[in-house]
């Protein structure tokens, strides 16, 4: 239920509205955007943030404006491991065997897994000191042996092998590969344990880091062995063998895309290939034995699950050509080979000393791979020693027995298929791809005036204006993709300019990745994010029809580019216009001119009549909307409105055609691209001395918004001048009023009905009445005599219930009239009361002079600023003054950001509506007014917020709005309403 407490009587506030949100630092945000990346933010990544509030101004225009930019750089925090250690162990990660006189390779991978570069120190120390020589090769490649003869490090005996230089690695999982060559003396003896040695690494820059993580070690394990020692690593790549059958292997890839779902060939096939649907690569093991006798060798291979074995595909380079049989039968004499699920065991008979041989096979990469090596690397083991030596029992690929030893890690890189569409909103990816990469796909439909899939069509923008254009950015790529926006093509007038938002938070969309582009921010394969194009257009210039080509490109395959159109079919001055004639008189904006937005610098007409005459003026309203608009009038004797007339004066609107005595209509109705004649009578009052061109300002304003969101309204011109004082019979009614009332509310005028003649006026009747239409919605007025003249109702005022007794000469009788508005009511829609005097005696008489009291909406002018505070621990309260300077945070911190929006314009605004924060949730927000004494009241539930109110002169605060809750404010001098947001963490869309 919406709470409503009665508005002033003269009310009128500046709205200033502040929110204030929290945000966690993940891979960069987006408030509105829909997604974030898992990884940490790079170090020293700036966090850029926005706000927006679009308001219609004085004319009705839409207008948007924008804060300043807050940034907030991420600091550096590091994480690393060293194999599959991230402290200092003992674990033993690799057990190789060798015999006296041979060098044994040892494979290692240090993996940065933090957010930034930093350097790693190496070294390498033997437990006891019995190797001849301690060495560290770079392994690129990562096949487990040296790149080159070059080590990094040499050491003899019981010596540390320190690396140099130190290795520096990039964050976020950039691995730095090595081996570790260990040479047994020939000198040595015996069989099994020989010597040990720990692997240490130590970052450079330990202040990032936590322990225990500040270093890292494991160890490597060597024996010493007199019979069979075989050494084995994997690679990526065909051997020089031939594929089962003859022909051809498939091209043996280290890195590409995953197959499509529909791919599902995993048996061998002679010319078997990649395909578009279809992903295969080449597994090779190779082995050999550096003892000094021959030996009986297992292995076992247990593939990842982005990996699938193609059967039929596996070869051993002693029966080059042949396949192997995968079951229980079917090998080359020599070996025997058996696949189980996706884990294969191979036992070689007897491999002699001193002899290198191969076993390859083909892998299908499945369409659930990761992109990336998560599910795509894994490591083969085997016995580094005869397997024969501990039989029985006897060892054969049915029953592999332990198999202790790990090769290096073998890794097929996954990389993502990219692929984005834009188009317009609503929309699917399908309809909107271009045909033509970059062209927006033509529209089915023949009338270029209706939205198609690929084409968003508005209808009509005021110059000075904005325009928005919905839209819809896919991801139809296989992984998390950002896109880059722009404008490639457009017939826009020259000066305008466009700007992409967010179309759930309303944040302006900034450039996330650092190429200097606006972009959506990440969106998650599959997914999409809803986009406003908006064309900032030049203040001069009216024609079209304009069309404008939005491109969007990856951000990570910039080859991938889809376009949509955006058309608007046409610009004109001012959505309504105000003249005196039906055809107008020149450019309002010059000399007396009527045409267009006004009001202009003099008088169009200038009407001569004598004190308390009224003089009559032909007002022409032309609808240039695309929609049927209804109007309210009012009057000033200044350009701003509300306003006032000069003391005594009075304006009443009548039906074009009709007299000072006509009676007075609330509103014309004029339907789109129609254009309806009303008159207004402007009476001076009867002791009006001799005055030229009285500026008298007429107004127009629609009672609710226009196609373009905003109100219509149009001022223009005219004047009066008072030539003699002469009347007998007369009395006025005055003044008009405007003011505001809340759903459910009540609002007060005062009036005077005042004998300006030289007779004294008879009895006579009062009436206080509203349209028919607001009436049957529940619209009640009610008069009182104000007994005591205070302007306010009390218990001495009268209420009116029949006529009332003659109006002396010179006598003035003090009324207030109160309006009742029903709760229904919605925002932005008014109503005219019509207060009128009937003088009952015979003609001639004091006649039936009336007063308007009308309530609307009003606008003005926006500022909008941004500020932001840390809130380390996230617990919702800011741990400094709030301040636009920029902040330094690490991941897992939040930021808390608070918006305020003021109108600095001499009107007030309608329809402000903040965004660019995103309050997610259910949390209720505090709502008040600072100034003299500070008021609080419940606000509504959900993300951002809304501000509505007008400005005052008398240090009333007006009506505030939140969401459509109307709250009012104390008191007070204070100009400014605060929304406190729930702390919450940002995100980055697809969509705020």
């Amino acid at each position: 239920m919406i709470p409503t407490q009665p508005t002033p009587r003269a009310s009128g506030f500046k709205p200033s509205a502040p929110w204030a949100g929290a945000a966690a630092l993940t891979l960069g945000f987006l408030f509105g955007s829909p997604a974030a990346l898992a990884a940490s933010p790079p170090a020293n990544a700036v966090i850029g943030n926005q706000a927006s509030a679009s308001y219609a101004d004085a004319t009705g225009t839409t207008q948007v404006a924008t804060s300043n930019l807050v940034q907030t750089t991420v600091l550096q925090v590091g994480s690393f491991t060293l194999d599959s250690v991230n402290q200092i162990t003992n674990t033993v990660v690799n057990t190789k065997s060798g015999a006296a006189g041979a060098t044994v390779y040892a494979p290692h991978v240090l993996t940065n897994t933090g957010n930034g570069v930093d350097t790693f120190a190496l070294t390498v120390k033997a437990d006891a000191g019995k190797f001849s020589r301690v060495e560290v090769f770079a392994d690129v490649d990562g096949n487990g042996l040296p790149d080159s003869t070059t080590a990094l490090c040499t050491t003899t005996a019981a010596s540390v092998c320190t690396v140099t230089p130190v290795q520096s690695v990039p964050g976020n999982n950039g691995a730095f590969r090595f081996v570790v060559a260990y040479t047994i003396p020939g000198s040595a003896t015996g069989t099994g344990n020989f010597d040990a040695a720990t692997i240490t690494a130590i970052p450079g820059t330990p202040a990032l880091y936590v322990a225990p993580n500040i270093s890292a070690a494991d160890k490597d394990e060597v024996k010493l062995a007199t019979d069979a020692v075989f050494n084995v690593t994997k690679t990526i790549g065909a051997p020089s063998v031939a594929p089962p059958g003859g022909g051809a292997w498939p091209t043996a890839s280290a890195s590409g895309p995953r197959s499509a779902a529909a791919c599902t060939t995993t048996s061998w096939t002679t010319g078997l290939a990649s395909s578009a649907n279809c992903q295969y690569s080449v597994y090779t093991l190779t082995f050999n034995n550096t003892g000094g006798a021959p030996g009986k060798f297992a292995l076992s291979d247990q593939l990842p699950t982005g990996l699938t074995y193609v059967t039929g595909s596996a070869v051993w380079s002693g029966a080059s050509g042949t396949a192997l049989g995968d079951g229980a039968a079917g090998d080359p004499s020599g070996i025997d080979f058996q696949v189980t699920g996706n884990t294969l065991n191979a036992v070689v008979a007897s491999l002699n000393p001193n002899v290198t041989q191969t076993l390859s096979f083909v892998v299908l990469v499945n369409s659930t791979a990761a992109v990336g090596t998560s599910t795509t690397t894994n490591v083969a083991k085997y016995n580094p020693a005869n397997a024969d030596a501990a039989a029985p029992p006897v060892i054969t690929a049915a029953a592999i027995g332990t198999v202790g030893s790990t090769t290096n890690p073998a890794a097929y890189t996954v990389l993502a298929r990219y692929s984005i569409v834009v188009g317009s909103n609503p929309s699917t990816d399908t309809a909107a791809q271009d045909a033509t990469a970059g062209t927006p796909k033509p529209s089915l439909n023949p009338d270029p005036n209706v939205s198609g899939p690929d084409l968003t069509v508005k209808r009509l923008a005021v110059a000075g204006g904005s325009v928005r254009f919905p839209q819809i950015v896919f991801n139809t790529g296989g992984a998390t993709d950002a896109v880059n926006l722009s404008i490639s093509d457009s017939t826009f007038p020259g000066g305008t300019s466009f700007q992409f938002f967010a179309a759930d938070s309303g944040a302006p969309l900034l450039d996330t990745n650092g190429d200097g582009v606006p972009d959506t921010g990440p969106i998650p394969a599959g997914g999409s994010i809803n986009i406003v194009t908006q064309a900032q257009l030049p203040p001069a210039t009216v024609g079209g029809a304009y069309v404008a080509t939005v491109l969007g490109r990856s951000v990570n395959d910039n080859t991938k580019i889809d376009a949509t159109a955006d058309r608007l079919e046409q610009v004109i001055a001012t959505l309504v216009d105000l003249t005196n004639t039906k055809t107008g008189t020149g450019a309002a904006s010059v000399a007396n001119g009527d045409l267009g937005a006004g009001p202009s610098p003099l008088p169009t007409q200038t009407h001569e009549t004598g004190a308390g005459i009224g003089t009559m003026f032909s007002l022409w309203v032309k609808n240039h909307d695309a929609i049927d608009a209804t109007y309210n009038f009012a009057a000033s004797q200044t350009p701003g409105f509300p306003g006032a007339l000069p003391a005594g004066w009075t304006v009443k609107f009548v039906a074009a055609g009709g007299t000072c005595a006509s009676p007075a209509i609330p509103n014309v109705a004029v339907i789109a691209g129609g254009q309806n004649e009303i008159a207004a009578c402007v009476t001076p009052p009867s002791a009006q001395t001799a005055v030229t061109a009285v500026k008298i300002y007429f107004k127009v304003q629609s009672t609710a918004v226009a196609s373009t969101g905003g109100i219509a309204s149009d001022v223009k011109t005219d004047a009066v001048t008072v030539t003699s004082t002469a009347l007998q019979l007369g009395a006025s009614l005055t003044p008009n009023n405007n003011g505001q009332v809340a759903p459910g509310g009540t609002v007060v005028y005062a009036h005077t009905l005042t004998n300006i003649g030289a007779q004294s006026c008879g009895a006579y009747t009062l009436t206080a009445k509203v349209p028919a239409a607001d009436e049957a919605q529940g619209w009640t007025t009610s008069i009182y005599l104000d007994v005591n003249g205070d302007g306010q109702i009390d218990a001495a005022d009268t209420p009116v219930s029949g006529p009332l007794a003659s109006l002396p000469v010179g006598a003035a009788q003090k009324l207030l009239v109160r309006v009742f508005a029903p709760g229904g009511v919605t925002a932005g829609v008014s109503s005219t009361t019509t207060v009128t005097a009937t003088f009952t005696d015979a003609a001639p008489n004091c006649g039936t002079p009336s007063a308007t009291d009308i309530t609307a909406v009003i606008t003005g002018q926006i500022r909008v600023l941004k500020t932001q505070a840390t809130d380390a621990t996230c617990d919702g309260v800011e741990d400094e003054l709030f301040s636009a300077k920029s902040l330094q945070l690490k991941p897992g911190q939040c930021i808390v950001y608070k918006v305020v929006a003021t109108n600095e314009g001499a009107v007030p605004v309608a329809a402000l509506a903040e965004s660019g924060v995103d309050l997610h949730g259910e949390g209720q927000r505090d709502l008040a007014t600072r100034g003299h004494g500070i008021g609080r009241a419940a606000a509504a539930h959900g993300s951002g917020g809304r501000c509505e109110g007008q400005r005052g002169t008398d240090g009333h605060a007006g009506r505030l709005a939140l969401q459509g809750r109307l709250l009012r404010a104390q008191r007070g001098v204070g100009r400014q309403c605060i929304v406190d947001g729930d702390v919450g963490h940002p995100r980055r869309p697809p969509r705020r």
